[in-house]
């Protein structure tokens, strides 16, 4: 089927927007990017740090778990294309606070790779203090390894998207979006506040509002759907990275859906990122705050406990995260039902990133109204029972 070629202005120059506007243009579609910040992500964006977990692990879940396969596929294929390689598969440790049991995502994101045909590497306390001896093996009875997974530098790729955009041809417009503008039902374009303070106008056959947890604020009436939720990041340093890095401290989430802590291997200069996948706090994405002493203690008393030779490292750094959550930890992708030509992509809840490379293809998808496998998933659906995915705190 012959592709009609469309003005599509995306909104939002984070992960979701970078590789949907790439996604676009590769399709031939004239494309604009319509951000805050001249180049790349807003700084406070949650896909601009240093680095995100990419993990297949998703307990009972086999939509995600297969939806990570396939985005893995293009990680890999990203690092043989791009001048620098940006995704480390180094694995993911997964740790369980007490022995495996049916029903726990342990069990079942073990279960549920083993059905698929991979083999994680099950350890007992024992075999944890052997191989890993950083971890305190007497609160972790059972784990296992594994076997494809990682972490990617999450800023950096979404700069490099941003940059292949351009290559395609993507323009860039600084301001922040005013209002969606229409013609009857039919979205035509927005109106967007200017540096200088001005308001004006884009036209669009298309928009795309990949504006992470400012989608709801830019939307108001997705305010009850989508919740910007803030969540504690924080930056330690070590004295010697060789001893924090893969694969004797591989990428890990420690007892993640009872504790909600994981973390990632020492970068080289020392610093180790801790991050909470909790419940985190409703936020104004302008205006988010810190990153509590009371967090700080709780990251503190974590690392006392289980990880007892960085008890003492020093703090060098804090962010928050901001979560853009869905009310059942699903994300959000597809055409608003009563504005023809409006395509929402957001909703990420904290496990977004992962997918940024299927992610383009989604929303493609979506806008051109072609089928695609898990759209059903993500598109505009009625509010349900709340819900959390498989590996976040669940308390």
């Amino acid at each position: 089927m012959q592709r009609e070629c469309l003005d599509v202005l995306v909104v939002g120059a984070g992960a979701f927007g970078a590789v949907s506007a790439l996604e676009l243009a590769q399709r031939g579609h004239q494309v604009t990017i319509l951000d805050r910040t001249t180049i790349g992500p807003h700084p406070s964006a949650s896909s601009n740090d240093i680095s995100k977990m990419i993990r297949m692990d998703y307990g009972s879940d086999i939509f995600y778990h297969e939806l990570a396969d396939y985005s893995l596929d293009i990680w890999e294929q990203w690092n043989e294309e791009w001048p620098k390689r940006l995704y480390h598969p180094e694995r993911f440790l997964v740790l369980a606070a007490k022995p495996f049991e049916p029903g726990s995502f342990e069990f079942e994101s073990e279960r549920v790779l083993r059905q698929r045909g991979y083999t994680p590497e099950r350890f007992n306390a024992a075999q944890l203090a052997a191989k890993w001896p950083a971890w305190n093996a007497s609160l972790y009875p059972q784990g296992y390894l594994s076997p494809r997974g990682g972490w990617a530098e999450s800023g950096a790729v979404v700069s490099r998207l941003l940059e292949s955009g351009r290559t395609e041809g993507v323009h860039f417009v600084q301001g922040e979006l005013d209002e969606v503008l229409s013609k009857g039902s039919k979205v035509s374009g927005v109106s967007y506040r200017a540096l200088n303070g001005s308001v004006n106008t884009l036209t669009a056959d298309r928009v795309v509002v990949a504006a992470g947890a400012w989608t709801p604020i830019l939307l108001p009436w997705l305010e009850d759907t989508l919740k910007p939720v803030a969540q504690p990041i924080i930056h330690y340093e070590v004295e010697d990275p060789s001893q924090w890095q893969s694969p004797i401290f591989p990428p890990f989430a420690a007892d993640t859906s009872g504790s909600g802590w994981y973390g990632f291997p020492s970068l080289q200069d020392g610093r180790l990122k801790l991050g909470h996948h909790g419940n985190g706090r409703v936020a104004d994405p302008d205006s988010r705050g810190e990153v509590s002493k009371e967090h700080l203690d709780h990251a503190r008393s974590f690392l006392r406990s289980s990880l007892p030779k960085l008890s003492d490292v020093p703090v060098v750094g804090t962010r928050v995260c901001l979560y853009c959550d869905t009310f059942d930890g699903d994300l959000w992708i597809g055409e608003d039902p009563e504005r023809s030509g409006l395509i929402v992509a957001a909703g990420g809840s904290g496990h977004g990133f992962k997918f940024t490379p299927m992610i383009g293809k989604i929303v493609g998808d979506a806008l051109e109204k072609r089928d695609n496998r898990w759209l059903y998933r993500f598109d505009w659906r009625e509010r349900g029972k709340p819900r959390k995915e498989a590996a976040r705190l669940q308390l």
